[in-house]
């Protein structure tokens, strides 16, 4: 019995800018903003409306404590309006460990609330800062609009106050086999919403199960913006460069897997078994041995899970379908994973 897989069509904002920030993830001590440690930022873009930031970084290089921020820059010539619309953080040493830490710094991006900052004409802000204990490895995502053009910078920094006024992007080399597979550039667009999704309860008896992929390298299953030639896996633009990683590419520039890139799935479950009340069970499955970090937003209600095998799926909701059901949920694949996802759905 061969379980069906679903093909799914995908509409991506492309129009957002999603400024992506990972390399280098190690971070060595050149990396810092200070003047005479570094002068360096860890991303720099070009943005205007709507976007979101997303970061990974590991200190265990580092020596003693520092601080994480994000600073926005008006170019123009009259004040800008900045709004923080939702933002999440978190380091492995307050969070437990590394495996909580994107469940808990997207708990927290969903419970935020929004922050607005006036930037004035050649001015900048901070949008954010975080103290960062010893030794610690973090994560957060955030979320923006902009009234006009700004420039976004991101840096690790022992002091603010000795941050350079111009700094570099810490240059990105293609030929270090210890760096190259990590990236910080912008991708075009980070919400992937599908179309409208049937499952038939049928289906899932005859076949052992429905399932759809998603965070794959090989899935073809899918088509986004109406087009079989986009990437589900968004491609990044490589800060300071003229590379663009994305999945088609050899190594080392097809290490992706829309980590923390959101996914939105409407599901109508439709009974065309019989009058009867049916439970399915929704899953998060792996199709192999190796460590995947899921995190769900279901209504309002997020949950995560550990998932180490093939054969211990995460039975993360289940459903009394008697005649229709709608469920509609998002799904993130955490920064500290694996990639490729199966969601399955069984009776």
């Amino acid at each position: 019995m061969a379980i069906k897989q679903l093909s799914l069509n995908y509409s991506l904002n492309t129009g957002s800018k999603w400024i992506y920030c990972n390399f280098p993830e190690k971070l060595p001590t050149d990396a810092y903003g200070d003047k005479n440690a570094g002068s360096h930022c860890l991303n720099r873009q070009t943005v205007s409306g709507t976007g979101q930031i997303f970061y990974s970084y590991n200190c265990q290089k580092l020596s003693g404590t520092c601080n994480f921020g994000i600073r926005v820059y008006n170019p123009g010539t009259s004040s800008v309006t900045f709004t923080r619309t939702n933002y999440g953080h978190s380091n492995s040493k307050e969070a437990g460990g590394w495996d909580p830490v994107g469940f808990k710094s997207w708990q927290r991006f969903f419970q935020s609330t929004s922050k607005s900052f006036t930037i004035p004409a050649k001015g900048s802000v901070w949008i954010c800062e975080e103290a960062l204990p010893e030794n610690v490895i973090f994560s957060g995502n955030l979320r923006f609009t902009a009234s006009a053009s700004v420039v976004i910078a991101v840096y690790i920094y022992k002091s603010k106050a000795n941050i350079a006024d111009s700094t570099s992007i810490y240059p990105y080399n293609k030929n270090n086999s210890e760096t190259a597979s990590q990236y910080s550039g912008y991708g075009n667009g980070y919400y992937l919403t599908a179309s409208g999704i049937t499952i038939k309860l049928s289906d899932i008896l005859n076949s052992g199960g429905v399932y759809f992929t998603t965070n794959s390298r090989n899935n073809t299953n899918f088509t986004v913006n109406n087009s079989s030639t986009m990437d589900e896996i968004i491609p990044i633009h490589i800060a300071g460069t003229s590379y663009v990683a994305k999945v088609s590419e050899k190594v080392p520039l097809r290490n992706l897997a829309n980590w923390s890139a959101q996914y939105y799935f409407p599901i109508t479950f439709i009974n065309d078994l019989d009058t009867k009340a049916h439970t399915v069970r929704c899953q998060i499955c792996s199709p192999d041995v190796n460590k995947k970090l899921p995190i769900v937003n279901c209504g309002g209600t997020i949950s995560s899970a550990v998932i180490e095998s093939a054969t211990k799926p995460w039975e993360w909701k289940t459903v009394s379908v008697k005649d229709k059901l709608t469920l509609n949920y998002q799904f993130i694949l955490g920064t500290n994973s694996y990639a490729e996802i199966r969601h399955m759905f069984v009776m």
